[in-house]
């Protein structure tokens, strides 16, 4: 599951929804406490976050969940990628806007293509 963060209810409508089409299973959160206890009740394979928030920011977010879940990978969104250069270090970050392929290669890259679903058996 892609946990995806973003005060801005568009920028996570559009991610979620171009996941989805590609096969990923997504979760998302207005905010970092609402993320935070998504990470703590479940497993995501990733974190697709803003950094610009009210509140906690993406770093803080991304960091505390990582200390929660260590193998949870990160994927930073931002208009500002250049103010949090330093802070960002060697993550990976997409700068908005940005395009769906741009989406989907960064997370393919982070987590791999989506697992097919298992189709469920036809009831007798």
């Amino acid at each position: 599951m892609i946990l995806v963060v973003d005060d801005e209810a568009g920028i996570r409508q559009f991610v979620r929804v171009a996941l989805e089409q590609a096969g990923y299973e997504v979760a998302e959160a207005a905010n970092a406490e609402e993320a935070w206890q998504i990470v703590e009740q479940s497993q995501p394979e990733l974190l697709l976050t803003d950094i610009v928030m009210p509140g906690a920011d993406g770093l803080h977010l991304a960091a505390r969940a990582h200390k929660l879940r260590p193998q949870l990978r990160a994927i930073f969104l931002t208009g500002y990628a250049e103010q949090y250069s330093d802070e960002l270090g060697g993550s990976v970050c997409l700068s908005k806007p940005f395009t769906v392929s741009a989406l989907l290669s960064a997370v393919e890259s982070a987590i791999g293509h989506p697992h097919p679903k298992t189709p469920m058996e036809p009831r007798s």
